[in-house]
């Protein structure tokens, strides 16, 4: 008999070390506890509050970006996508257009970009990194056009200024968003063959090709879904600053993504899932606060930004090889 151990076996890193949802909470747990001991105004509900709705934002767009990176791609559009959408809504309303069209409007302009992403990723057969990023400096470029590289007129409906910063029995508005986001991407991940599918790809794209489910419409599905995603946070945003401006969206690249694969969604694909971006999106919120207090720069929260995204990055592709 062979008591040897298989070679899978002796290369696989710890199972719990890849429960990245429950690691994700207790990360956030402590890390809140830091954050309270360093300043005792974290506990308070006025805090708390606020947090919340920050993370709000963060949040949003990480529904769109948990779909597309459980494919094992992602989604850098989402700065200037998300300024032309809000930029476009905000102009639309100061012309005289009704909130419900100039809101209708900047959602399908975002939806419409996503869509265009999947163009690049499932019918040119281009890696999303690459082709998304083009997207977004086209996008720049159209927002400079359309704006004439000046600060747009604003004129900020106060349903769109409610959605960004109003409350509800002292439930801010944007959390209350963000929980019904939430809550259909679980479905949809969870309850749905599309949830399904989108797995799938990201696991074995060919598995599924043979199995007869055409994975361009999937890949259509998750990105057109980041795009709404990217067009909302840019309206909540809106209305939370009661402003637009160009670049509003440029603080929106890496935390999204952060959010995503701290909350333990496999940034290769095919594993993770919403639950855990939620904790994650609280997390960097926390970083962020943490590391403001400590005075340090935008830069420097980049730095940190990037170099979780990395450090993960090595992670997953060190348990995949693993795997095999």
């Amino acid at each position: 008999m062979n008591t040897a151990t298989p070679a899978r076996q002796r290369t696989a890193l710890p199972a719990w070390l890849f429960q990245g949802v429950t690691v994700s909470y207790i990360l956030l747990v402590v890390l809140f506890a830091i954050a309270a001991a360093i300043n005792p105004h974290y506990a308070s509900w006025d805090n708390i509050r606020n947090l919340l709705q920050i993370g709000a934002f963060i949040g949003v767009i990480a529904v769109g970006q948990t779909l597309v990176i459980i494919t094992g791609q992602i989604d850098l559009s989402v700065p200037w996508n998300l300024t032309f959408s809000a930029i476009l809504m905000a102009t639309l309303c100061s012309h005289g257009y009704s909130t419900a069209t100039a809101v209708a409007a900047a959602l399908a302009s975002g939806t419409l970009v996503g869509m265009f992403n999947s163009i690049g990723t499932a019918i040119f057969r281009i890696h999303s990194l690459v082709w998304t990023l083009g997207v977004n400096a086209l996008m720049q470029g159209a927002t400079l056009v359309y704006t004439h590289a000046q600060p747009p007129r604003v004129d900020v409906p106060p349903i769109v200024r409610a959605l960004g910063s109003g409350s509800l029995y002292g439930i801010p508005v944007p959390l209350l968003v963000w929980i019904a986001a939430g809550a259909v991407a679980l479905v949809i991940l969870h309850k749905t063959s599309f949830g399904r599918y989108l797995y799938a790809i990201g696991n074995n794209e060919s598995a599924l090709f043979l199995s007869g489910v055409d994975s361009r419409k999937v890949y259509l599905g998750a990105f057109a879904t980041s795009g709404f995603c990217a067009a909302l946070a840019g309206i909540m945003l809106t209305g939370y600053s009661s402003q637009t401006y160009l670049g509003m969206g440029s603080d929106y690249l890496l935390v999204p993504i952060a959010a995503v694969i701290i909350g333990g969604t496999n940034i290769m694909g095919g594993s993770g899932g919403y639950l855990g971006s939620i904790s994650g999106a609280l997390i960097v919120v926390l970083l962020q606060s943490v590391l403001s207090i400590v005075q340090i720069q935008e830069a420097g929260k980049d730095i940190v930004f990037g170099t979780i995204i990395i450090l993960l990055l090595l992670l997953y592709g060190r348990q995949k090889l693993a795997a095999r």
